[in-house]
């Protein structure tokens, strides 16, 4: 699965980040390469509904401390060339109680490349709980998310988003998922928009096959125009390592 399981094509699985805040293990360092037929965000593509080639890097300490890089191709705009996103983030895992686990991350995203460039950047802070290992619960908050305004053009404004997931135990190297979210957006003629997404894992460590089926509300055609999913299929495959 993807690190957030709304982001749909996401390196860095939370369910073994979390599975270390129970064992609280030595330092750990890992990272993946994968390959998405498309890079969606909460429904949302940021590769021009293309493939896109993944890569992060991050590593976990015994204390709970969590850091990392990903990278990603991208193109946020058909009209620009395709671009890079690179992303930093850092941030801290622990357990709360023998069931929960919780997790807090920060994020800056920036972009290379395209014609628009670094107004596309923003900033993302996210606060994450994991339940007996089935539920996942997500809340995230950006200041300054990318969105264009009509007759403005490109703006930075206010995000939030909520969502959450399940996901069965794993049965012979297979398991099911499915989860949901709301996503708010400021800003002038801003809205919300509902995302959910249902789909399957096969996990052939280190390699793992994600097919995952996506969609969202029409709110999200409207903020987003033809970057916004409709009843779409999505197939990643990773390599962890």
């Amino acid at each position: 699965m993807s690190s957030r399981w709304l982001r749909e094509s996401r390196a860095i699985p939370v369910i073994a980040m979390f599975g270390w805040c129970a064992a609280r293990a030595d330092e750990s360092v890992g990272g993946s390469l994968d390959l998405t037929s498309d890079y969606l965000v909460r429904g949302v593509s940021r590769s021009n509904q293309e493939p896109a080639v993944q890569a992060d890097l991050h590593v976990i300490t015994d204390r709970g401390f969590l850091a990392g890089l990903f990278a990603s191709s991208a193109q946020l705009d058909s009209r620009d060339p395709h671009s890079a996103e690179l992303s930093a983030f850092a941030g801290l895992a622990w357990p709360a109680g023998a069931d929960w686990h919780m997790k807090i991350v920060g994020s800056y995203y920036g972009y290379l490349f395209g014609n628009t460039g670094a107004q596309y950047n923003y900033a993302e802070l996210e606060i994450e709980a994991l339940y007996s290992g089935w539920l996942n619960l997500d809340c995230i908050y950006s200041p300054d998310s990318p969105r264009y305004v009509d007759g403005r053009g490109l703006r930075g404004v206010a995000q939030t988003s909520a969502e959450a997931g399940v996901h069965t135990p794993w049965y012979h190297h297979l398991a099911a998922s499915a989860a949901a979210g709301r996503s708010l957006l400021g800003g002038p003629g801003g809205g919300g928009y509902t995302y959910w997404s249902a789909g399957g894992t096969a996990d052939l460590a280190p390699v793992s096959l994600s097919v995952t089926y996506v969609s969202t509300s029409a709110g999200a055609a409207g903020l987003f125009y033809g970057a916004a999913a409709h009843n779409q299929w999505l197939a990643t495959l990773i390599w962890r390592f």
